[in-house]
């Protein structure tokens, strides 16, 4: 595989330590209280997040493998249950119920879109099970939908909005703004954080154009940007919607004459398309190659995944395989898998893994963690895979880009 340069600042602490030491090989500490923990992985295997789902789903199984090779959890052996959610609300919610109900799942993980983390989230608060949503970046995972059950690691869409405004008005400016969103939650969430940070500081939005889930021809919104000539053109789609919108502006001559920001990318998007994607800006809450030459737990990271899939990691997979770790810290020192149990472990855990320090904020249960913004580099440039995608013009930290808290609408239950 590349070289993965030495780590420079990599650092542990006693979380850090307990998964690396699952993760990599040193024997369990606890031992056996029952036979098996069923986790339940409802994730999209088809539809236009599929490749998302396909690497969390590997990220999966890596960490499963690594965890029942060093004794399991409390010596107890991780068995998971699969579904495909298809990018659809109501079957990632039967899913889910499905591998409750019948599967015993105590845990169910997953996710590349924030309407079906929703609808999961409301499910397992029901059943009183514990979700820890994996590729989820609208507001409402943790705030408007917020549940007692529920935790998200990965960036929110506030976050990255104000991550990606803060860079871009810093280096370029304002200007006239056209948006092409994605017509649910995740979308309008983007949109919205958006504008409110660049808005006030003199961007003119001259249109907000969304489209529903699974588009496939953008031709009608992209002569509308074409003959409007905006300054910055915002795509706010995801997987193959943002690959089939973003190759399509480059035949309207759109990636020549503005500016273009995709507010979340992974690497399977900017592989999708390929020389488009130059220039392009944009934001990950991880990114194999940056955060492997930085901490050492991301490295070795890195590397497993590479040796047994020959292929780097996206964003979405690191999250899987770090929820996946962050569980079995959280029942390990809880003693349990009772949600009851957990919930008060992962509001006040925290842990160094594959981006420096981490926890759960205990009001809404988002991860606080840092931001990146990347901007696309040349096809030319890139390793052969074309998953070394982009530069990182900035990294923002968690707490400094976080909702403040007496802006939330997050209802907590008590149980």
């Amino acid at each position: 595989m590349t070289h993965v340069p030495t780590t420079s600042r990599g650092r542990f602490i006693g979380a850090t330590a307990a998964a690396s030491a699952v993760a990599f090989g040193c024997p369990a500490i606890l031992s056996a209280q029952n036979k098996e923990i069923v986790v339940g992985l409802d994730v999209p295997l088809s539809g236009p997040y599929a490749e998302q789902g396909k690497d969390q789903l590997r990220a999966y199984n890596m960490a499963i493998d690594e965890i029942n090779k060093a004794g399991g959890i409390m010596g107890q052996k991780v068995k998971s249950s699969v579904g495909d959610d298809q990018t659809t609300a109501g079957v990632a919610r039967d899913n889910a119920q499905r591998m409750i109900e019948r599967d015993g799942a105590v845990m169910i993980t997953g996710g590349s879109s924030t309407g079906t983390a929703v609808a999961v989230s409301g499910l397992c608060q029901q059943k009183g099970s514990l979700f820890m949503a994996t590729l989820t970046h609208g507001d409402e995972t943790t705030n408007q939908n917020c549940h007692k059950h529920t935790f998200r690691r990965y960036n929110d869409a506030y976050m990255s909005a104000q991550a990606l405004a803060r860079t871009l008005i810093s280096k370029y400016g304002t200007g006239t703004w056209f948006h092409i969103t994605a017509d649910y939650s995740w979308g309008w969430s983007v949109h919205d954080n958006l504008a409110a940070v660049v808005n006030p500081k003199g961007a003119k939005e001259i249109a907000y154009v969304k489209l529903k889930l699974g588009t496939t021809d953008f031709s009608s919104a992209l002569s509308q940007a074409q003959a409007a000539k905006p300054d910055v053109l915002v795509l706010t789609e995801f997987g193959a919607d943002m690959v089939n919108c973003l190759n399509q502006a480059a035949t309207f001559g759109l990636t020549k004459t503005c500016k273009i920001l995709v507010p979340l990318v992974d690497e399977y998007m900017a592989k999708g398309t390929k020389d488009n994607f130059t220039n392009v800006v944009s934001t990950a809450p991880f990114y194999w190659q940056y955060h492997a030459k930085h901490y050492t737990f991301a490295k070795k990271f890195v590397e497993a995944f590479y040796d047994r899939y020959k292929t780097y990691p996206s964003n979405g997979a690191e999250c899987a395989y770090v929820n996946m770790m962050v569980y079995k810290l959280a029942v390990e020192q809880a003693h349990s898998t009772d949600p009851a149990k957990l919930i008060p472990i992962l509001e006040t855990i925290q842990w160094n893994m594959t981006k420096g320090p981490e926890h759960f904020r205990k009001e809404d249960h988002q991860g606080v963690n840092s931001v990146l913004v990347v901007e696309g580099i040349p096809l030319a440039d890139r390793n052969a895979d074309g998953f070394n995608f982009a530069r990182v013009l900035e990294e923002h930290n968690g707490p400094g880009v976080m909702a403040p808290l007496d802006s939330l609408s997050c209802k907590m239950e008590t149980a």
